[in-house]
């Protein structure tokens, strides 16, 4: 019985859906304002080969949930393109407690630019708790390197990092972000994104820019942060490769911008940064890796621990 009433309900939902199908499929298809805005606002630019020392910088974690308790492992790293590490990388393997009901206690901004606090009640899941460590170790790792090499490229994103700080470990996350903002060596890369700051659109910039054109260019933009300024870009480095979303602290001229895409383009590998792809694979901790912790842990006969979490 329970066995028809699942696919009852399936049946339910693949008829709303059908119901629903062209407003869905015209959110994703008809754009053709927006794809003519994305076309007209795109720079084609061919980068040159400018060759600058470069390091990549990048973090993981994973976890295995228990029965009132997880373990949890974090990695860090920042490599150069022939390998070599610009900082001691970092790890951290230990147990921490579920989340419970804990004091928030942070700051935002009024209308005015100025800093409030703000106190609230609320949880920290693990997986946040965790991307709050791996931030941690990521600027720690910037700042390490930063006098070893031309510029940092951090995967993921610096506007990100302003959003929450009503929590008191994403308000360090927030002064993390404001400490990077001090460097222009400092640039951070996402090959997606979900902001719709420039076009307005129903779906992502990043959606329609990649839709509207093929050639190698970008388009750029200063979007705030508080009071702060961040260059944003959106960039091709060759043809038919796949759209870099590029932020970097402070407002960049067209030149700046330019001379930034000619350096990624010799250290990339169809369309993204290669040292990147390294810090990547040198840093992931894969679900093998999670049992294989548990089993040295002996934890491996513990109850609720038979899924990883995260991979």
């Amino acid at each position: 019985m329970l066995w028809s009433k699942s696919i009852f309900m399936l049946f339910e939902v693949y008829d709303y859906a059908l119901k629903q199908r062209e407003k869905i499929i015209s959110k994703v298809r008809n754009a053709r304002d927006m794809l003519e805005d994305a076309r007209r606002r795109w720079v084609e630019y061919e980068p040159l080969q400018e060759r600058r020392s470069i390091a990549g910088v990048d973090s993981s974690f994973n976890y295995i949930v228990y029965k009132g308790f997880y373990l949890y492992a974090i990695a860090g790293v920042s490599i150069t393109s022939d390998g070599s590490f610009l900082a001691q990388p970092k790890m951290e393997v230990d147990a921490a407690n579920l989340p419970q009901a804990q004091e928030k206690v942070g700051y935002d901004y009024d209308g005015n630019g100025n800093e409030v606090s703000i106190d609230d009640k609320g949880f920290i899941s693990p997986r946040n708790e965790l991307l709050a460590k791996c931030i941690g170790v990521e600027h720690d790792l910037a700042i390490k390197s930063m006098d070893k090499a031309d510029y940092i490229l951090i995967d993921g994103s610096l506007l990100a990092r302003f959003y929450d700080r009503r929590n008191r470990r994403f308000v360090a996350v927030y002064e993390y972000a404001k400490e990077l903002m001090k460097s222009s060596k400092v640039l951070f890369i996402a090959k997606t994104s979900a902001s719709n700051a420039i076009l307005k659109g129903n779906l992502a910039d990043i959606y329609y820019f990649s839709r509207a054109t093929l050639n190698a260019g970008y388009i750029l933009s200063v979007q705030k942060a508080g009071n702060d300024d961040i260059t944003v870009v959106y960039a091709r480095l060759k043809q038919c490769t796949p759209i870099l979303k590029v932020e970097m602290p402070g407002e960049r001229s067209e030149q700046e911008v330019r001379d930034i895409l000619n350096m990624l383009y010799p250290e990339s590998i169809s369309g993204y940064p290669y040292v990147l792809r390294l810090a990547h694979e040198r840093c992931k901790i894969s679900n093998d890796d999670m049992l294989k912790l548990a089993d040295l842990l002996g934890l491996s006969i513990e109850e609720g621990g038979r899924d990883v979490l995260n991979e």
